[in-house]
């Protein structure tokens, strides 16, 4: 029996577990604060070890009859929480932690208009992966040998209580994984279900021995990621949206399976079913937008730089279809080199309208990342954070998505002193007004400079509050699976890890450069306006002045609509311009801020918080998503060539995190449609693009889908940095997705 045979069961025995979360682990947090508070002494590593021997001993186990893993620790986890609260939240939950969330509050309040921020406070508890490669290739056991080693040559006591905390927690891992051992052997004794039988018996079987040691097998394998992801996100009170880099890192255990006769091709698929079902019933993703924040990485290369593609790969992607499912997130790495076979297989997913993939230029990403300072054979193992966003696998903690920064904000400022006088005072910037330059050259600069001073300021205020990360959410557990947290005895907070970055992430880059071209063109090349008249048109929101502001979106030219030579090499310039002001600044932990433009809804929210702008687009309206075009310049005019070729003198290796290029290709049954997205995609990748993210959609059946949801019930679009099925949706994101599939940029 496969798994499709069974899912309606797997749904519903995990569905009805996971409608009573939370499960109330308040009188423990009460006791571990009891315990904590008569020890002022303590490090935050001692009080996390207090917390990791708690949940192995009181928080209970749930072996599933119809899962196939060990995981689900109830630790006090909410049910759409991918690892920040429950238990492993309790540090946080201290004085001090609420007075580091009061602190970061506080400074944030005057950047409202100008930043989106993800979190309460200023150490990112999301978006991490764990350092899969070394818990499959050494075990826990073999974790706590290599802390165990460095004990022994500790400095002094804060080192030796980080270094106890990480064997503390991998050892309470090791018997939480043994009490799912006996928990499965307790339900063999009612069990009369042969099929069940069977899974609980490899659960009995297995959980005493794997992860305490290296995986053997397939299906231990693929436990161990899910279990360490579980675990340690319920345990260290951390978001680890990441399952890893999958197909690379099953493919040996696949092989060998397969070799010994211990697998069949239809029991790893059903496996592998399992392993991506659960994300969608847990988060309740086929029944409201829910942002699970969870990520399967395929494709790619490995650290020699060897092609990964194999059946794993393919099984994988055969399970989004065949499932319809809607999350984990599946992105694809894609390079030339990869074989016809795995172009097909892609396009042939993203043209049936799945819309739940990514698809990421493997050549510009690890160059961006090598740019940086990091080992090759680091930066081939890129996986995503939990976003767009990428994150090496095994050696990197990445703050990436925790502030979203509107540029049309800082022209906002430059044209219109007077609206944001307030905050300059505030933060005591000097920055200069636009409005007087004599020509455009100044009036650029102008803009670059104060953009600098801002982002600058907030990147300063941001590092005062996340130097003390330690103290607000200590993370020794999962910074033991870490290269080089053990060897160094320090935090991944602290700056433990091989590589510490940070990012400001910039929204709305394809409206400033219209806007600034649009100051070019009409200001100081044809003399149509002063900047005096566009400023007070910009004010009034074009009230009145319609005429003007058609004018402004057609008469100047739009990147990524226009085949504008000047337009397109002053656009390369602004993008590089932009990225060495992301670059280069310092970080809490010893590493650096990196440039980023990826897509998430910072391109809605900040633009209802910024007045109109030079482009003509009206105040309120959404800016341009992740690196690309605005609305606007995918109007009638646009097409899915025209966007392309806007990038190509675009240098995407400075911008590490990844750049973002959002589009809609037309719903086109049968081969054509495959074969317009495989063209696509060698195209993308010609064109030195980052990123590319697809919703392959009909505006027909979108606005069908609106009026009569149950007629496509299963319909999926991509909306940002996640996908959802278009009936969860509130209206007015139903409204964006339709107003931007009816754009020509695709046709």
């Amino acid at each position: 029996m496969s798994f499709l045979d069974q899912r309606e069961a797997f749904d519903s025995e995990l569905d009805s577990f996971y409608a009573t979360y939370p499960v109330d682990v308040d009188d423990l947090c009460r006791s571990l604060s009891q315990q904590s508070r008569s020890h002022p002494e303590w490090t935050p590593f001692r009080r996390k070890a207090l917390c990791y021997e708690a949940a192995a001993r009181e928080c209970d186990v749930k072996v599933f009859r119809h899962c196939p893993f060990y995981f689900e620790l109830q630790s006090g986890r909410s049910r759409h929480s991918w690892g920040r609260d429950g238990i492993g939240g309790w540090l946080r939950s201290e004085p001090f932690g609420l007075e580091y969330e009061r602190r970061a509050a506080e400074w944030r309040e005057p950047w409202q208009g100008l930043v989106s921020f993800n979190g309460q406070a200023d150490s990112d508890l999301d978006h991490h992966c764990v350092g899969y490669d070394n818990v499959l290739r050494l075990g826990l056991r073999g974790l706590i040998d290599r802390a165990q080693q460095r004990l022994e040559t500790a400095e002094d006591h804060r080192q030796r209580e980080f270094l106890q905390a990480q064997i503390t927690g991998l050892e309470a891992m090791i018997a939480i994984a043994h009490r799912f051992g006996e928990r499965a052997h307790e339900m063999l004794a009612d069990e009369a279900d042969p099929r069940v039988r069977s899974r609980l018996e490899r659960i009995a079987q297995t959980a005493p021995r794997v992860p305490a040691e290296p995986p053997a097998t397939f299906f231990e394998a693929l436990n161990t990621i899910l279990f360490s992801r579980e675990i340690i996100a319920s345990i260290d009170g951390m978001g680890v949206s990441a399952f890893g880099h999958i197909d690379r890192m099953l493919w040996p255990y696949y092989q060998a399976d397969l070799a010994a006769g211990r697998i069949t091709p239809e029991e790893a698929k059903d496996l592998l079913a399992a392993f991506l079902a659960y994300t969608d019933v847990k988060f309740e993703a086929l029944r409201m937008r829910k942002e699970t924040s969870t990520v399967v990485f395929i494709g790619g290369c490995n650290a020699d730089g060897e092609v990964v593609y194999n059946d794993v790969t393919r099984m994988i992607v055969e399970c989004y279809r065949e499932l319809r499912l809607v999350s984990p997130k599946l992105q694809a790495r894609l390079s030339p080199r990869h074989s016809q076979e795995y172009f097909a297989l892609l396009a042939d997913f993203i043209a049936a309208g799945t819309n739940v993939m990514a698809v990421y230029n493997d050549d510009v990403v690890i160059e961006a990342n090598v740019k940086t300072g990091k080992a090759l054979r680091d930066a081939r193992l890129y996986v995503g954070g939990g976003c767009q966003e990428n994150i090496l696998q095994n050696t990197e903690i990445s703050s990436r998505a925790t502030m979203f920064f509107s540029l049309p904000a800082v022209l906002e400022i430059g044209l219109r002193p007077g609206t944001w006088a307030a905050f300059r005072e505030g933060e005591r910037l000097e920055l200069t007004s636009q409005a007087d330059c004599a020509n455009f050259e100044g009036f650029y600069h102008s803009y670059l400079e104060n953009l600098r001073r801002v982002v600058h300021r907030l990147i300063e205020n941001r590092n005062r509050l996340e130097a003390q990360g330690a103290e607000y959410n200590a993370c020794p557990l999962l910074s033991a699976t870490i290269d080089d947290c053990t060897a160094d005895a320090k935090d991944m907070t602290e700056g433990g890890c091989r590589y510490s970055t940070a990012s400001v992430d910039f929204v709305g880059i394809g409206t400033l450069i219209d806007s600034l071209y649009a100051v070019r063109r009409m200001v100081f090349e044809t003399g149509e306006m002063t900047m005096d008249e566009l400023a007070a048109a910009c004010e009034r929101d074009f009230e009145g002045l319609e005429r003007l502001r058609q004018r402004l979106i057609h008469r100047a030219p739009k990147f990524g609509r226009d085949d504008d030579a000047v337009l397109q090499a002053f656009a390369a310039r602004v993008f590089a311009d932009l990225a060495a002001i992301g670059t280069g600044q310092p970080n809490s932990r010893g590493g650096q801020y990196v440039a980023s433009l990826f897509a998430h809804r910072s391109n809605v929210s900040r633009g209802r918080a910024c007045g109109a702008t030079p482009d003509g687009r009206n105040a309120k309206d959404d800016f341009s998503q992740g690196m690309g075009p605005s609305i606007t310049a995918l109007g009638p005019r646009g097409a899915i060539g025209d966007v392309l070729s806007a990038i190509e003198p675009v240098d995407l290796t400075a911008y590490p995190v990844v750049a973002v290029l959002d589009m809609k290709l037309p719903l086109t049954p049968g081969g054509r449609g495959a074969m317009l997205v495989e063209a696509v995609l060698h195209r993308f990748l010609a064109c030195g693009g980052s990123v590319l993210q697809v919703n392959a959609v009909d505006a027909r059946i979108l606005r069908e889908a609106r009026e009569n949801p149950q007629r496509h019930p299963d319909l999926t679009v991509r909306v940002s940095g996640f996908s959802a099925r278009f009936s969860t949706l509130d209206g007015a994101t139903q409204d964006e997705v339709i107003r931007r599939a009816e754009l020509h940029a695709g046709t």
